[in-house]
């Protein structure tokens, strides 16, 4: 095994105390000795100068599914530190899946994850993890299972209540998740077909989590204007079962909605006084990123792509979609609001980093019949990058207790900045410029307590005998040097990054 030696280090060791100068030793894939003046022959040197040593950065909420297959050398994810990533988000697993939904399932991750470019080849959870482990990437991974592939391997994409036995099943794939090594159950109720479960059903599937220790990540029915109502239903499921629970991204979206979380945060305090253990993890943004077809009501993907590419066909339901889409647009501040990220086509490309009402203008189109005429000519792969949070409610959030750090990254031909430089915002323009906590918290939410959820007991904590997954970066200088704009431009201050032992990335 190879050995390094750190030397010079200000360690700021994940636990939130505050930092120490240190030398430290890696053997092979562990941390073997913290101490002054170390010394081993054997060891490669590297010279801290005086800079900050950290656990290795945990992104609570990933969509890189199929980056170890696709670029292994996960660019992305360690050039901001991330050496943990955590998939299955929003409901929505690539696994476990069977021939029947192959194709479905596909088309439901495509705006999350992206494609691949072959049928999934895995069909277990365990399957998936295997192959994961086979394609080596630079970042260690771990998954959520996510309820709305387990109703589709089971009930398929219909609107309805499942059966007993249905739930039975569900229940039943699910255990086995957990047992082949799922972190938990993500829930993700704006997106079909897991937005068609209702409290009860989420309550029975949530039971199986509790028992074994699980962690739920739930993308809340709605963010907007019932977004009390949405963490109302959750804490239902939490006091029915006692589960853990992690808000994803908890935000507010739309001016006239921002206030509620103040209110929202009020309800995590109250859960909290009671034993409850309710939290949230949040990208340092002030603009969301998914899907465009969220633009589109939810009972027009019953039946899949093809029951709402079907119902765009049919003059009386074509236009019963686009009342709802017009209205939820305008809830996220209309077309200046919406800037597509990614497109299928060819022909389309020209609309990756425009904003809606520039392409709708293009089109000679208004804003919501262009959002459907995209989807109908781009189909379900379609991601749009919205600007519509306060940022004053994200240092609010920022500042509590509950709050970790994640990118919800998306892949795209123009992707939100999240993707790039998440860890480099949060530290250098919230942590060092507006002093929002001190750089020991800041450390801490972003690896001992996302490790702690995660029950990621090997890393998180620079100790003797933990893994060495290890940020060396400079906290006079971390900055994002991306933007909206250019999201891909390189940005500054992570100097080395250790996973298992081995350097998987340098910059400057």
């Amino acid at each position: 095994m190879s050995k390094t030696l750190i030397k010079n280090a200000v360690v700021y060791d994940g636990s939130g105390d505050r930092p120490y100068g240190a030398d430290v030793l890696i053997n092979g894939p562990v941390i073997e000795k913290i101490g002054a003046r170390l010394v081993d022959w054997e060891a490669e040197i590297v010279e801290a100068g005086g800079k900050a040593l950290a656990p290795g950065f945990i992104n609570t909420h990933s969509h890189m599914e199929f980056a170890p297959f696709k670029t292994p050398d996960m660019f992305p994810s360690v050039s901001q530190g991330i050496t943990t990533e955590c998939l299955g988000q929003d409901g929505s697993s690539v696994c476990p899946l069977t021939d029947a939904i192959a194709r479905e399932l596909a088309d439901n991750m495509a705006p999350l994850a992206g494609t691949l470019p072959y049928a999934y080849p895995w069909r277990s959870f365990a399957d998936y993890m295997k192959k994961v482990e086979e394609a080596k990437p630079a970042c260690r991974m771990v998954s959520l299972v996510g309820e709305g592939t387990i109703r589709m391997n089971v009930m398929g994409s219909d609107n309805r209540r499942p059966t007993p036995k249905e739930l039975k099943r569900m229940q039943d794939i699910l255990a086995q998740c957990m047992e082949e090594g799922a972190k938990g159950m993500s829930l993700g109720l704006i997106y079909p077909p897991g937005s068609y479960a209702e409290t009860d059903e989420l309550i029975a599937m949530a039971q199986v989590v509790a028992d074994y220790d699980g962690l739920i990540m739930v993308h809340m029915r709605n963010e907007k204007e019932r977004l009390l109502e949405s963490m109302d239903e959750m804490l239902e499921v939490i006091k029915a079962t006692g589960v853990r629970l992690q808000i994803s991204h908890f935000k507010a979206l739309g001016h006239d909605n921002w206030t509620k979380v103040d209110e929202g945060i009020a309800k995590l305090e109250n859960m909290a006084a009671f034993g409850y253990e309710v939290n949230c993890d949040q990208y340092p943004w002030s603009a969301a990123c998914t899907g465009l077809k969220v633009c589109c009501p939810h009972w027009a993907f019953e039946g899949g792509e093809q029951g709402f590419q079907a119902r765009l066909k049919d003059l009386e339901q074509y236009a019963k979609i686009l009342a709802e889409t017009e209205r939820e647009i305008n809830v996220r501040g209309g077309g200046k609001s919406i800037m597509l990220a990614a497109v299928a086509t060819e022909e389309y490309q020209w609309m990756a980093g425009q904003t809606m009402d520039v392409i709708s203008e293009k089109l000679g189109m208004e804003v919501a019949p262009a959002v459907l005429h995209i989807l109908q000519h781009e189909g379900p792969s379609v991601i749009a990058i919205y600007f519509s949070i306060s940022d004053e409610k994200v240092v609010d959030i920022m500042k509590t207790p509950y709050q970790v750090v994640c990118t919800d990254g998306i892949a795209g031909t123009h992707p939100h900045p999240r993707m790039y430089s998440t860890y480099h915002r949060f530290l250098g323009h919230y942590v060092r410029e507006l002093g929002v906590m001190s750089l020991e918290k800041a450390v801490h939410k972003i690896t001992m307590e996302p490790a702690r959820r995660l029950r990621l007991w090997d890393r998180g904590l620079i100790r003797e005998g933990m893994s060495a997954d290890l940020v060396l970066f400079d906290p006079d200088m971390i900055k994002e040097g991306n933007s909206y704009v250019e999201p891909d431009a390189p940005s500054v201050g992570i100097l080395k990054v250790w996973v298992l032992g081995e350097v998987k990335f340098e910059g400057q």
